[in-house]
C-alpha cells in the first residue's frame, strides 16, 4: 500500500505546523503566501467578533462579497498587522542583540587589555619586589652604617688630635728654621769684594804667571812646613796646570775660582793640590775646597774631611760632615752650631769608624 504525501505548512503567527486538510477544512486561511492555522485563527475570530460593527462598516466601504469572503479578508488583514508587527519586533530584537553583542565584544577586549595592564602592572612590581632586600639585611645594613658613624666620629676625634699634635710640630720647626736664618751669614758682600779683588790681582798678574813661585809662605805656613807636591808636567793637564798655579797665589780670590776650576773638572791629578786648601787662611777657600772633595772618591779626601770637622768656622765644619756623608754613605750625627767639645766628640766617632774602614775604602 503506497503511502499519500501529505503536505504540511507552517502558521506565520506561531509557527506551528498546519496540514493542508485544515486548509480544504477552513479550519485554517491561507491568502498571499501567508498561513495562519487553527491554532491562532480562532483566537483572531473571537477578536473580530468583539470589532463587528467597524468590520461591517469596512466590509461596505471596501464592497467586500459573502459573509465568507469578508471573514476571511478581515482575517488576512488582521493576519498581515500582527506579522509585520512580529517581523518588526524580530527586527528590533534583532537590532537590540546586535547592539548588546557588539557591546558584549568591546567590552570583552575592554577588560582583556586591563587584564593584561594589570598582569604587566603585576609581573613589575614582583620583579620590583625580588629586588628589594629583605627586612633583616636592612636592619644588617642599619647596624653597620652606625658603626661606621661610630668609627668615623672616632677617626675625626684622632685627627682632630693629630692635627693639633701636628701644628705644633710645625711650630717648632719655624721656630728652628727662624733660629736658623739668624744664624746664617749673607756672604754676597764678601763675594762681590772678592770679585773686585780678584779682578784687579788678574790685571797685575797679566803676563807674569809663568815667573809666579810655586809655594808662597802663606800656603807653607797653614800646610804645617810641608810644600805642595812640585807639578809635574806629563801629570797634570795642561788647561789645568794653570790653574794649579794660581792656588800658590796671595790673592783669596784667585786662589778660590782656581779651587772651583778644579774641583769643576773632577780630575783625580789635582787632588794632590787641593788638600793642603782644606786649611787654607781664608774660610771662603776652605769652604770651597771641603765642599769639593765629595767629588773625589779617595781615602786622602777623607782624612781632610775628618779633619775639617775640627774647623773653627761652623759653615767649614757643617759643609765637611755633608761631604762625609756623600763620599762614605755613613749617616754620624754632627751638629756645627754645637761647642766645641760636642764637635769634637762627633769628629772622635767619625775617626774611630774611619780607622777600621779606611783599608778597605774605596776597595
Amino acid at each position: 500500500m503506497q503511502e499519500q504525501e501529505v503536505e504540511v505548512s507552517f502558521c506565520d503567527l506561531c509557527g506551528t505546523s498546519v496540514p493542508a486538510g485544515d486548509i480544504e477544512g477552513r479550519k485554517a486561511v491561507q491568502l498571499q503566501g501567508k498561513t495562519v492555522g487553527g491554532c491562532c485563527l480562532a483566537a483572531l475570530r473571537e477578536s473580530e467578533g468583539e470589532k463587528s460593527a467597524p468590520v461591517s462598516v469596512v466590509t461596505s466601504v471596501t464592497g467586500g462579497g459573502s459573509d465568507k469572503g469578508g471573514d476571511s479578508g478581515r482575517l488576512l488583514t488582521v493576519a498581515i498587522v500582527l506579522l509585520a508587527a512580529l517581523a518588526g519586533g524580530v527586527i528590533f530584537l534583532d537590532s537590540r542583540l546586535s547592539r548588546l553583542e557588539d557591546a558584549w565584544v568591546k567590552a570583552s577586549g575592554e577588560s582583556a587589555t586591563r587584564q593584561k595592564a594589570d598582569s604587566e602592572a603585576l609581573m613589575g612590581l614582583s620583579v620590583k619586589a625580588d629586588g628589594l632586600v629583605a627586612r633583616e639585611d636592612i636592619d644588617a645594613l642599619q647596624k653597620k652604617t652606625d658603626s661606621l658613624g661610630e668609627s668615623l666620629a672616632t677617626l675625626t676625634t684622632d685627627s682632630g688630635k693629630r692635627q693639633a699634635v701636628l701644628e705644633q710640630e710645625v711650630g717648632g720647626l719655624r721656630r728652628q728654621v727662624a733660629e736658623s736664618q739668624k744664624k746664617v751669614v749673607d756672604y754676597r758682600p764678601l763675594f762681590e769684594d772678592l770679585r773686585e779683588r780678584h779682578t784687579r790681582a788678574m790685571a797685575a798678574i797679566e803676563g807674569m804667571r809663568s815667573e809666579v813661585a810655586a809655594v808662597p809662605a802663606s800656603v807653607v805656613a797653614v800646610a804645617d812646613g810641608k810644600d805642595p807636591p812640585p807639578i809635574v808636567g806629563a801629570e797634570v793637564p795642561e788647561d789645568l796646570a794653570d790653574h794649579v798655579r794660581k792656588l800658590s797665589s796671595g790673592d783669596p780670590a784667585v786662589r778660590f775660582e782656581a779651587v772651583d776650576v778644579l774641583v769643576d773638572s773632577r780630575n783625580l791629578t789635582v787632588l794632590p793640590y787641593l788638600l793642603p786648601l782644606a786649611k787654607d787662611t781664608d774660610a771662603f777657600v776652605r769652604r770651597l775646597t771641603v765642599d769639593g772633595l765629595r767629588e773625589f772618591q779617595k781615602a786622602e779626601a777623607v782624612d781632610v774631611l775628618i779633619e775639617a770637622l775640627r774647623d773653627e768656622d761652623e759653615n767649614v765644619c757643617d759643609t765637611a760632615w755633608r761631604s762625609l756623608r756623600t763620599l762614605t754613605g755613613q749617616k754620624f750625627k754632627f751638629d756645627a752650631a754645637a761647642n766645641k767639645e760636642s764637635r769634637g766628640r762627633a769628629a772622635q766617632a767619625w775617626q774611630d769608624w774611619w780607622t777600621k774602614a779606611r783599608p778597605t775604602f774605596g776597595a
